[in-house]
């Protein structure tokens, strides 16, 4: 590749990795190499990595020299690797962190919306309250990794593909554990890692983002929408759990994520404007 196509490391090469890939490639070319980690690897593996555009390797690889992967020879770094089935989430982030030149253009970490504390149907914005869960302490003590080395963080809403989401989850469920008006944020896959690619080129040190489509659905939306494709046409329309206590998850009507300041910032906005909007797109 020629210095019009820098290198990228995507850290988690799976559904969202691979398609940060492709987005970054279609931007720099189809020369623009793109190196991605995974934890354990097969020829099927490979092959369907190569065919994505992707150098395969393996984290335990990272920091090698003899594998091409000294640390601090990447100046455009992702870290998009969930943290279920990480022991060690925040030294996984740091190792990734070390792969980065540090000094021209960006580390980016994906993180989730899911850290926000709001469940109350509020507006949330980047700077907005988060949770003292668990799950989210674990997220927000990687970002904090991120953001004092100089990189930038993405929060993302709900994933979502047409077979892949809250929608296909519900939808195999005879109850859903949560308020049929309960506010799930989403975005399609596509858009998320457009959002991460803008960030790669425009996001700033320090700075946290957040992206999300143009408005939540409920949850019952959702299925009623997603009811219209071909793939979910004659499924059953689940029931809906709702809780007492707020210690429940789904007991709360959910949050509006505004991301008007992070559009402006990284150039970026959806495809998808909502969820319905793919459904229609996608339904012949």
């Amino acid at each position: 590749a020629g210095s019009g196509s820098p290198p990228l490391l995507v850290v988690g090469a799976g559904v969202l990795g691979r398609l940060i890939a492709q987005e970054w490639r279609s931007v720099h070319g189809a020369n623009a190499v793109v190196r991605g980690v995974v934890r354990q690897t097969n020829a099927e593996r490979n092959a369907a990595l190569e065919a994505d555009g992707l150098i395969p390797c393996l984290r335990a690889e990272l920091g090698s020299a003899d594998a091409g992967l000294a640390e601090g020879s990447f100046q455009h770094v992702v870290f998009c690797a969930a943290p279920s089935g990480n022991d060690d989430y925040p030294a996984e982030v740091a190792a990734a962190l070390r792969m980065w030149c540090g000094q021209e253009g960006r580390f980016v970490f994906t993180s989730s919306a899911g850290v926000f504390a709001e469940e109350n149907g509020g507006v949330v914005t980047e700077g907005s309250a988060v949770s003292d869960s668990p799950r989210a302490a674990k997220l927000l003590a990687a970002e904090q990794l991120v953001t004092e080395a100089g990189g930038a963080v993405v929060r993302l809403a709900g994933l979502y593909l047409l077979e892949r989401g809250a929608h296909n989850a519900y939808l195999n469920m005879a109850e859903v554990k949560g308020r049929a008006d309960g506010l799930i944020n989403q975005i399609h896959y596509e858009d998320a890692a457009c959002a991460v690619v803008a960030a790669l080129l425009r996001g700033a040190a320090g700075e946290v983002y957040v992206a999300s489509d143009d408005a939540p659905c409920t949850r019952e939306q959702i299925c009623t929408v997603a009811l219209l494709a071909p793939p979910f046409r004659g499924r059953e329309m689940p029931t809906f759990a709702s809780f007492d206590g707020a210690d429940k998850g789904g007991a709360g009507t959910g949050k509006i994520i505004d991301t008007s300041r992070t559009r402006a910032a990284l150039g970026w906005k959806p495809k998808y404007a909502t969820f319905a909007d793919f459904i229609e797109a996608a339904t012949p």
